[in-house]
């Protein structure tokens, strides 16, 4: 195997993200898909506000609240990462263009 190969045996898009946002290895990646990761997360936080509001319309004000703060962090990472991603596709062609 190339050094050349090797790089493609290290690409994971998890550790790219750990070290842009963290400046670290990612200690463990996942091999679930966004969905099934998405999922996981929101199961355990409504379990712990169903158990904190068990009253429904509390349980949903709440879920409200984090759904709104859930969908502004969305939109400032995928910010990010639309910038990320035109700063690298012009680092990437710098020099190389006709």
């Amino acid at each position: 195997m190339s050094y050349i190969d090797e790089i493609f045996t290290r690409l994971n898009i998890q550790q790219l993200r750990e070290f842009l946002l963290h400046g670290v290895d990612c200690v463990e990646t996942s091999s679930r898909d966004y969905k099934q990761r998405l999922e996981e997360a929101w199961e355990s936080v409504s379990e712990a506000i169903r158990l904190r509001f068990p009253d429904m319309e509390e349980y949903e004000a709440v879920t409200d609240k984090v759904d709104i703060y859930a969908c502004v962090i969305q939109d400032v990472y995928m910010e990010i990462g639309l910038k990320c991603g035109a700063i690298l596709a012009a680092q990437l062609l710098e020099g190389h263009c006709p």
